[in-house]
């Protein structure tokens, strides 16, 4: 079927579904080897922790036996005043035949020099013992026993751990040091007699990572389990004891390997377990655990099949013929056979296809009737535009004959040709110029307006300086405003913004509004003209320009601001405004001064009240630049 997998589909998502459940059953048996692996590394865990356990108490029995053995020898040597040699030899040699693990029994000097030996008994020639770190701490601190790191005896010829005591008498002379041996061969023998599970190593090192002792059928059981760049970054003072490897997840991979720190002795117990010995036991649960997993599996795939036969089979029967049905063939044959509910879908089915031939023959309709009104626009469209481009052509022609007529009036006026003796030939003359002159502007703002409905009136956008704009339309208005007796204050709060707009069309707008407004104006009042930049939280700027007949502006910062946001939102003038004059006639100025406003996406509103005539003109923030621009 076109489109299967870019469509809602219960065949596809039958496959999502059956996909989801073996990803669901894949993450669940992933969950389950990985919580069995879990488990077992935690009772591996548990057993080298014990075996480690084991071996620190051995090795701590035996030193602890050393220790009260050389107390004892001691005491019997600084009991003696004498200090005889000879009879300490044989006292040495008495403990030595008893069958310890001790290698060899010493005693040295003050001198750090070994003088007697249970093997050898009194020296002839002392032997130097100046380079045992422990012989140096047993002069500094007696009777209490130093361990020192695993060398090979200056008498044995083996290797052994040195155990030492310092003896002072009862005056705290220092006498000598009594030292015992421990053959490590010895002593690896008895803790391994304690640790026999098959896969299990361990070895003893010092702190300083020298090895004691090791038992393991790997040879380089150390360096593969316990490299020193691992120990090396242990913080054994926070971790005393831990895992430093894990076992794999994939059987015969990997080893575990644990370290322990003796709490009272300088050395490390380091154990390591063979996974391949309980790989055989986590493979027995996964195998039980995974088998009822795809028992879950197999169930669920069987009933998605079922469904798939019983319910998505006849949907996809019904989506095939409804899709012949969108294509406009009504007469295709329905199932009559099957469960109740396909049966009422095809009935639908078949209502919907009866639905879709109404609605084409609606939109065919529809289509005709809207591509008439289109027409009935256009023509329209071009009617007004012929109107306009008719009354553009009739203005220029007045405009040329009334230049001229003008002219001549005002060669009468200004008696050019020769003096006028009679006064009403001069009034007359008067008369004919200024109906002439106010016909003039009419007609050009009549043309103007004109050009801007055919859209043949350019706009020429800059920052455009408001006040110099109000200064050079109210210098074309002096002698009008002085006729009439008229003052216009001009007010224009900081900071004032420059307009993006065409200066001569603002202009125009300008002197239209105040000529409109001389008409309403009292004689020997003052109007206002006041520009202000409203804000709302500084992020939504407007530029309003008030112009009114009276001297004081009618709103208020608030009421402007409300008045901005409730213009610029709605996108026309606000209620309760009047965008016409009072007058029937049109005023062809106000008119034009509404179009150019537009021209420049600004907003106008009138107001006409009978004592007052207030028109604002409101421009967004697009229109407006807070910037020193220079002057044009």
């Amino acid at each position: 079927m076109r489109g299967y997998w870019g469509q809602p589909s219960l065949s596809r998502d039958f496959a999502l579904l059956s996909a989801a459940v073996f990803f669901l059953l894949s993450l669940i048996s992933a969950w389950v080897i990985y919580s069995t692996y879990e488990k077992n590394s935690e009772r591996i865990k548990n057993e080298l922790e014990k075996e480690a356990a084991r071996v620190e108490r051995t090795l701590a029995g035996e030193m602890e036996a050393a220790s009260h053995m050389l107390v004892a020898l001691g005491k019997q040597f600084a009991l003696d005043p004498t200090h005889d040699l000879t009879k300490m030899a044989q006292t040495l040699k008495s403990f030595d035949s008893k069958g310890y693990i001790y290698a060899v029994f010493t005693v040295v000097n003050p001198e750090e020099k070994i003088v007697v030996s249970s093997a050898q008994g009194v020296l002839d020639v002392p032997v130097d013992a100046s380079d045992r770190d422990y012989v140096k701490s047993a002069v500094t601190d007696p009777w209490k026993m130093q361990i020192g790191r695993p060398v090979e005896g200056h008498v044995s010829n083996r290797w052994v751990i040195p155990v030492a005591m310092g003896i002072s008498d009862s005056t705290g002379k220092f006498i000598g040091t009594i030292v015992i041996s421990i053959d490590i061969s010895t002593l690896t023998e008895r803790i391994s007699n304690l640790v026999r599970r098959d896969g299990m190593s361990f070895a003893i090192i010092s702190k300083t990572l020298i090895a004691l002792t090791q038992v393991s059928e790997d040879p380089d059981f150390l360096t593969n389990n316990f490299p020193a760049q691992k120990l090396q970054n242990v913080d054994f003072v926070s971790r005393p004891s831990g895992l430093l490897t894990l076992g794999s997840l994939f059987w015969g991979t990997g080893k575990y390997s644990y370290y322990r720190i003796s709490a009272d002795y300088p050395y490390i117990i380091l154990l390591g377990y063979d996974p391949h010995y309980s790989d055989v036991t986590v493979r027995t649960v996964l195998f039980s655990r995974l088998a009822q997993m795809m028992l879950i599996a197999v169930f669920f795939v069987l009933f998605l099949w079922i469904m798939r036969l019983k319910m998505i089979r006849p949907v996809l029967e019904m989506t095939t013929i409804t899709a012949q049905i969108a294509k406009g063939n009504t007469k295709i044959a329905f199932p009559k056979a099957g469960a109740v509910e396909i049966e009422g879908l095809a009935t639908q089915i078949r209502r919907i296809g009866e639905y879709i031939d109404e609605t084409h023959r609606v939109e065919d309709e529809l289509q005709n009737k809207i591509l008439m009104l289109r027409r009935a626009r256009i023509d329209a469209d071009i009617s007004n535009r012929s109107k306009s481009e008719l009354l553009g052509c009739i203005c220029q022609e007045l405009l040329a004959r009334l230049n001229r007529l003008i002219n001549a009036a005002q060669g009468l006026k200004e008696q050019r040709f020769g003096s006028l003796p009679n006064e009403d030939y001069k009034r007359t003359a008067n008369e004919i110029y200024s109906i002439g002159t106010v016909l003039f502007e009419e007609l050009r703002d009549t043309l103007a307006l004109s050009k801007v409905e055919t859209a043949y009136l350019k706009i020429t956008e800059q920052p455009v300086d408001i006040s110099m704009v109000a200064s050079k339309t109210l210098r074309f208005l002096a002698d009008k405003m002085q006729t009439q007796k008229l003052g216009v204050k001009v007010v224009l709060h900081d900071p004032m913004p420059y307009l993006m707009g065409d200066e001569q069309r603002l202009q125009q707008i300008f002197m239209n509004l105040m000529l409109y407004l001389f008409e309403f104006a009292k004689p020997e009042s003052t109007l206002l003209i006041e520009g202000r930049v409203v804000n709302e939280q500084k992020e939504r700027h407007c530029l309003t320009l008030v112009f009114t007949t009276d001297e004081e502006s009618p709103y208020t910062p608030a009421d402007l601001l409300q008045l901005a946001n409730r213009t610029i939102q709605s996108g026309s003038q606000p209620d309760g405004t009047k965008s016409v004059p009072a007058q029937d006639e049109i005023n062809i100025g106000l008119e034009l001064a509404k179009s150019l406003v537009a021209a420049h996406r600004g907003f106008f509103n009138l107001q006409q009240q009978p004592a007052r005539t207030t028109i604002t003109l409101l421009f967004n923030g697009s229109r407006i630049r807070f910037m020193d621009v220079p002057e044009s």
